[in-house]
């Protein structure tokens, strides 16, 4: 009966005063409700820990409703933990006669807030203009870490039932804009090694892309710093190749949602894509895909994949600076000086262990000269010796070679006189091999320098070169640790689940782990450049919304690291540990009823929130923060189930 009258009561005075209604409600916004100053920047290399700054708080331009303003009564919020509110002044001197301040205890810093009121009264008249209301002095408590940020918007709030913060002397509320403010602290940025964003991979050389055939490339990006979106231009010979499909890399993905537009231009011959993290302050680093693109072939020849107009930058939209290397495409043949085999990464290799490569030719037309220096990382390996291999037992030649193996090269020079014949071949040709010996652990390439092939008029030949490449590593990746953060929980929570992972090898790794709840995946994250022996902590959020979760039942969570190449232990690669129970929704203690006696402590806990002394998890139904009437409906819904 009462909402009755109440309502009637507010239907009769809209239908007696529309004008004052009218008015109220379209007034402009004239007045505002500030932070001032508006941004209270700082930085570590001129500021401390320790130091305070004070805001005031302001009502501008108080419009003439019902004589202007008479009271006021504010909530101010902020994250908790990165600043302190040590003090509160208020202006007493907007009336001559006021009762207040309010709130005894205006200040927690615990929960970021800082809530205060003050009123006229009698025989004060109401104000118009602009005053200070309370200027709050903050200290400055935390640090943000190197190159970061900690930031807090400054919020102005009305209090609970108010939709404005200032009152007229009706008790009527006087609309107004609120005008926030921001805090920053910000770690000047450290300087980082050289960004390289650049085609992946360099070269395709593969006379099997015929007409109609497909390939793929990648955008890459090294050593990534700071990065929140980037721009990017790629061209191509489009009577050779076109593009058919743009993809969005791994790289942001990992940081957060991305928005990406992409445009494709095969008349003209070029595309252009754009992504950024949605996240305003969200920021990526270290070495990932940025975009993946699918051509298709339509001719013969070659043409270069040329990045260009590329723009990367932060979260303030500053440019960040790097450099590109452009890609290469052809379905021709074209002479090509290699290392083989192309890799020798074998465990069972320690210091002092032997092996040797073969310095191979192929596709070639008319050789009659080579020439290379091969360099190598002289802590890792020695260099013993080279044999070369005439070409087809030919005996007409002269050699020439140098080992440096304190400076870590071998330099080779072969040269044909008549009647020695010409090399032609499409098929691998040895030219040399090269000794070694492991001297330490580690890992260095074979690296092609200054590599000549000639014809017999010595013209020089156009090729391509395949260095080689040496480990001597031990890899092996590891879940060593997989904690939820509840044993139990009602179906449609979210459960947050902790798994660490460890690298346990020698070189840095990057690794894909996956977390499945019984044998259903529930997310998968990218570990980037783990260092040796270092770990990681990787927090996924499980859903238990999921249609194939029933209540009374557990299920085991297991966490899955990829494996990476060459891995010398891949039975630590997966770890089960751990199980969640889902509860019935209702079933607050546990024992599989939902009755009397979960009513009972929903009832004992009722009006609490999430930090309160007293606070029970499980009693918070829909997991919002709160134990209210919505828990009750809940309760009231599943009342009488049970676990078989």
């Amino acid at each position: 009966m009462r909402k009755a009258i109440l309502l009637l009561l507010s239907l009769l005075i809209a239908t007696l005063t529309p004008t004052a209604v009218f008015l109220k409600t379209f007034a402009q916004l004239e007045t505002k409700l500030k932070v001032k100053p508006a941004e209270n920047i700082f930085y570590t290399n001129t500021t401390t820990v320790g130091k305070t700054f004070t805001i005031s708080i302001i009502a501008e331009d108080i419009i003439d409703q019902e004589g202007g303003m008479y009271g006021w009564e504010f909530w101010l919020t902020w994250t908790p933990g990165i600043i302190n509110c040590t003090k509160e002044e208020i202006n007493y001197g907007i009336w001559s006669y006021f009762s207040g301040p309010w709130i005894s205890n205006p200040i927690d810093n615990d929960a970021g807030t800082y809530h205060q009121s003050l009123t006229a009264r009698a025989p004060s008249q109401p104000v118009t203009g602009t005053y200070w209301l309370a200027n709050l002095t903050f200290q400055i408590v935390k640090a943000p870490p190197t190159g970061g940020t900690l930031q807090t918007e400054l919020k102005l709030e009305p209090p609970a039932g108010m939709t404005y913060c200032l009152v007229d002397k009706f008790a009527g509320e006087i609309p107004h804009e609120y005008v926030n403010g921001i805090y920053k602290f910000i770690s000047p940025r450290q300087p980082i090694p050289p960004i390289i964003m650049k085609i992946d991979p360099p070269a395709i050389f593969d006379p099997t892309k015929v007409p109609s055939e497909k390939f793929n490339i990648s955008v890459t990006i090294i050593n990534a710093a700071y990065t929140h979106g980037f721009k990017i231009k790629i061209s191509y010979n489009s009577t050779l190749i076109e593009c058919q499909e743009i993809f969005e890399g791994n790289f942001l993905k990992n940081f957060g949602a991305t928005t990406m537009l992409y445009q494709i231009n095969n008349p003209e011959g070029y595309t252009q894509i754009s992504v950024n993290l949605t996240d305003p302050t969200a920021m990526a680093e270290g070495n990932g895909i940025l975009s993946i693109l699918t051509f298709q072939v339509l001719e013969f020849g070659g043409c270069t994949l040329h990045l260009y107009e590329t723009n990367l930058y932060d979260a303030e939209n500053t440019p960040l600076t790097h450099t590109t290397v452009e890609g290469y495409f052809s379905n021709i043949l074209m002479p090509k000086l290699f290392v083989d085999p192309k890799e020798i990464v074998d465990p069972s290799m320690k210091p002092g262990s032997r092996f040797e490569v073969n310095i191979m030719v192929a596709n070639v037309s008319n050789l009659y000269d080579f020439e290379f220096t091969l360099t190598y990382d002289t802590s890792i390996l020695n260099g013993l010796g080279i044999i070369v291999h005439p070409f087809g037992n030919e005996t007409s030649f002269d050699i020439e070679f140098t080992l440096n193996d304190p400076l870590g090269f071998i330099w080779v020079k072969v040269q044909y006189y008549p009647p020695a014949e010409p090399l032609t071949s499409t098929e691998p040709v040895k030219l040399a091999t090269i000794f070694f010996q492991v001297q330490f652990y580690g890992a260095t390439y074979l690296h092609f320098q200054e590599t000549k092939l000639s014809d017999p008029q010595g013209l020089h030949m156009t090729h391509i070169t395949q260095d080689g490449y040496v480990s001597v590593l031990r890899r092996d990746v590891a879940i060593i640790s997989i904690i939820p953060s509840v044993s139990e929980a009602y179906k449609g929570w979210k459960v947050n689940v902790t798994v660490i992972a460890k690298n346990q090898g020698d070189i840095p790794e990057t690794f894909n782990v996956t977390l499945f709840c019984s044998l259903y995946k529930i997310g998968e994250l990218t570990v980037f450049d783990l260092t040796p022996n270092n770990t990681i902590t990787l927090n996924f959020v499980f859903d238990t919304l999921q249609p194939w979760l029933e209540p009374c039942r557990n299920y085991t969570i297991k966490a899955e690291a990829s494996t990476v190449p060459y891995e010398i232990d891949v039975t630590n690669n997966v770890l089960t540990d751990g199980q969640i129970h889902i509860k019935l929704l209702g079933d607050i203690n546990g024992d599989g009823y939902v009755n009397i006696m979960d009513a009972v402590i929903l009832g004992t806990k009722f009006g609490l929130k999430k930090g309160d002394p007293g606070w029970d998890l499980n009693a918070d139904l829909n997991q919002d923060g709160f134990i209210n009437i919505k828990d009750m409906v809940l309760l009231g819904m599943n009342f009488g189930a049970y676990c078989p």
